[in-house]
């Protein structure tokens, strides 16, 4: 039997991590891996029963360009109801004589599973699941510590039991089960941390995920393993809430919403009446009115799941008096927004900053909305309150399209999508001296609505494995491909390209298996006085100590910093000036605490820069600028399935590795190899 599948990712790195999970649940004999296309690395495998499978990887989804590929994949997911701006990592899918067939959705999660990024992906896990079109899963490495500035372990960190509870009842109100997996993460040690005594590992899902996996490949009833992977769900669930803090429902209250009120959390709160919604306000961003309104939220509010979560209940017996006291808040308020809001209806009322001090997105709050949804169904009316600083762009927008906002807005896409009533009293950018804050008030129901109304559905897409132009991701797919098929003695440390997951970071100290070991830094700072590399790779057998080329990545060169080079190699100092976080023998399954001191003296370091050039390219006269040891230009021959390379080295060193390279890369045949030396 034979048999095409594809994986759509958003890089190479996703694409890979869901085929590993793949290899893992079907046996095979043998893999061979090819580029369908420049762009589009794929594996042909021989299983044990005989089978040709065959997975193509098309990294790089139309996200940061709108036509990278002809067909968007995710129109099919679109034109039947899923129509917010958030796409999970990858979807697997079987090629067939209509087009592509959707088997499932998959997001990965290695970060902290804290504050608002509990909820960041569930405007992902939402969208997707309302499509009815295939299964989602959020697949969290569980479990995550919190590090001090020394990157001391401070402590456990759980998001509130509300996150899981919101995909129990997801699964309940869709086609197709929407299911948060927990795997097994490195720092899962229960016996350093009391706290994980109660915690049974067999609640981990990674078998019953390759299970799945291998059933939907060959059409198998695979209802069963939802089933399994619910349970699991479940309870996990009930393990966060055995530690939910004070001011959080107990277990035995997310026991009874789901026994006692079959789900509906908006009852149990209002029957219970816990506590009442206060949200806080860090006093740095106490603008406007936005402390008044926070005020009087409370005094009519019931809090729901927990005090801290940025939401609460206006029961419909204090909607009224509430929108009496908001509109002597806010008299600007128009006769069509208090008509609306004065009735006697239970009301969602949600506070959220929701834009950075120079009003980019606050990428995790654009889930809280979709978190709301999942958590107590499409029906709940919402208000919505922004104070977060608003650029005169998007205010303009704002005033005179708001749909087309939304669609270039991924924060105002969940905004418009799912609020009612929309509420922004924010300051503008740029800002003016004692400018009073910008205030809008926005009634919404009917794009909320047009939003949720699906659109009429396209056929299947096919699509072409040629992009329509080359973008930063190939030249990560590039990179990730050289080191791993073609140059040898080589181990992938870090690999983050656009969309990548860059929590964690491994050196080994030797590549042999019986003794070497792989040290593994973990929650990696987001800010530093060096660069983090977009790839980590280290060499051994080459020079007296293993290498760790350190590798900047753009689509361009002009897009490479000044002087980038010595900044990449600071970073893999700073970093061994700290302990790793765990380590394992090389290629084992599970990881210790360290306890070990890696020092710098012990690698050698080299930078790197890559990306696209042409054929006239003078790398030397690029060296100067970025300083950086080795330059590599890629450009796509106008030949099928052939890509120009061109590798120069600026340092003795630089040009010691670029001759290593060259000779490699030349030497090599294989299906992998298109890369033309020049």
């Amino acid at each position: 039997m034979i048999k095409r599948f594809r994986i759509h990712g958003d890089n190479i790195v996703e694409c890979e991590r869901l085929y590993a999970l793949i290899s893992k649940s079907i046996q095979i004999l043998q893999e061979q891996p090819f580029f369908l296309s420049p762009a589009c690395p794929s594996m042909q495998v021989t299983t044990a029963t005989n089978d040709s499978l065959i997975f193509e990887f098309f990294p790089g989804f139309n996200k940061n360009t709108s036509d990278r590929w002809s067909s968007n994949i995710f129109q099919i997911l679109k034109d039947r109801g899923s129509f917010l701006n958030e796409t999970p990592d990858v979807l697997l899918t079987e090629l067939t004589p209509a087009g592509e067939r959707i088997l499932i959705a998959i997001e990965f999660c290695s970060a902290l599973q804290a504050g608002n990024q509990a909820w960041q992906r569930s405007g992902r896990a939402y969208s997707t699941a309302r499509s009815n079109v295939c299964p989602y899963l959020y697949i969290v490495d569980f479990v995550k510590y919190e590090l001090d500035d020394n990157r001391n372990r401070i402590a456990l960190r759980f998001p509130n039991a509300a996150i899981p509870f919101s995909y129990y009842l997801a699964s309940s109100s869709w086609k197709y089960p929407v299911i948060q997996v927990y795997f097994r993460s490195e720092e899962f040690q229960p016996a350093f941390d009391p706290s994980l005594q109660n915690f049974d590992p067999s609640w981990f899902g990674q078998q019953d995920v390759c299970a799945l996996l291998s059933g939907l490949l060959y059409d198998k009833d695979v209802r069963p393993l939802y089933t399994c992977l619910i349970q699991k769900s479940l309870s996990v669930l009930n393990f966060m809430a055995a530690a939910n803090r004070s001011h959080s429902y107990t277990l035995q209250d997310w026991q009874s919403i789901r026994q006692d009120y079959s789900g509906d959390i908006l009852a149990f709160s209002k029957d219970h009446n816990r506590f009442p919604f206060m949200k806080k306000i860090a006093k740095k961003s106490v603008t406007g009115r936005n402390r008044d309104f926070a005020d009087l939220a409370t005094k009519y509010s019931i809090g729901i799941a927990s005090r801290d979560l940025p939401f609460g209940l206006i029961p419909s017996y204090a909607k009224i008096p509430f929108a009496r006291e908001l509109q002597a808040l806010y008299p600007e308020m128009g006769e069509d927004f208090y008509t609306q809001l004065s009735t006697e209806q239970d009301m969602i009322v949600c506070m959220f900053k929701g834009f950075k001090p120079q009003g980019d997105d606050a990428r995790p709050d654009r889930g809280i909305l979709p978190f709301i949804a999942m958590l107590m169904g499409e029906a709940a009316e919402i208000l919505t309150f922004v104070y977060g600083e608003t650029t005169e762009s998007a205010l303009q927008k704002l005033d005179q399209d708001i749909l087309s906002l939304a669609n270039g807005n991924g924060l105002w896409s969940a905004i418009v999508s799912l609020s009612d009533f929309i509420i922004l009293d924010a300051p503008k950018i740029p800002k003016e001296e004692e400018a009073p804050n910008v205030i809008r008030l926005i009634p919404n129901k009917a794009n909320k609505a047009a939003a949720l109304t699906p659109k009429t559905q396209t056929a299947q897409v096919m699509i072409s494995p040629f992009p329509n132009h080359y973008t930063e991701n190939d030249v990560d797919t590039f990179i990730h491909m050289i080191f791993k098929h073609l140059i040898p003695n080589t181990f992938e440390g870090f690999c983050n390209p656009p969309g990548g997951d860059w929590s964690g970071i491994s050196l080994p100290d030797s590549l042999d298996p019986s003794q070497g070991r792989e040290f593994r830094w973990l929650t990696l700072p987001r800010v530093s006085h060096s660069k983090r590399p977009d790839h980590i790779t280290v060499l051994f057998d080459l020079l007296e100590k293993p290498l760790i080329l350190c590798t900047e990545s753009k689509e361009s060169f002009r897009s490479l910093e000044p002087g980038i080079g010595p900044a990449l190699t600071k970073y893999i100092y700073d970093l061994l000036a700290y302990p790793p976080s765990v380590e394992r023998p090389l290629y084992a399954d599970s990881w210790t605490f360290s306890s070990s001191c890696l020092s710098a003296s012990d690698y050698l370091c080299a930078s790197m820069g890559c990306f696209f050039a042409t054929a006239s390219s003078d790398l030397s006269v690029m060296a100067d600028r970025v300083c950086c040891d080795v330059l590599m230009g890629f450009w796509i021959d106008i030949r099928p399935l052939r890509c120009s390379l061109q590798i120069q080295g600026f340092s003795p060193l630089g040009r010691l590795l670029a001759k290593h390279f060259t000779h490699t890369i030349q030497s090599q045949k294989s299906p992998v190899n298109i890369f033309h030396i020049i």
